[in-house]
């Protein structure tokens, strides 16, 4: 699993996606702190842990970071 964030001024495009690119979740959520809770709520859900983590890509208008 990976999540692909589409970072925006007032909402982000989430995309979770699964084994051989397999869209698993795709939602919008906004930029706030209920936006950010739901987004950690989505990355629970789906396998994330401290001890295995979701790596995760953000796309900004300045290029692209990558956390894991």
């Amino acid at each position: 699993m990976f999540c692909e964030i589409d970072w925006a001024e007032n909402h982000h495009d989430i995309a979770v996606v699964g084994d051989h690119g397999r869209l698993v979740v795709k939602c919008r959520i906004s930029n706030d702190v209920a936006g950010l809770r739901l987004l950690l709520e989505l990355l629970t859900e789906h396998g994330d842990t401290a001890e295995e983590p979701i790596p995760v890509a953000i796309e900004t208008s300045r290029g692209l970071l990558v956390a894991s």
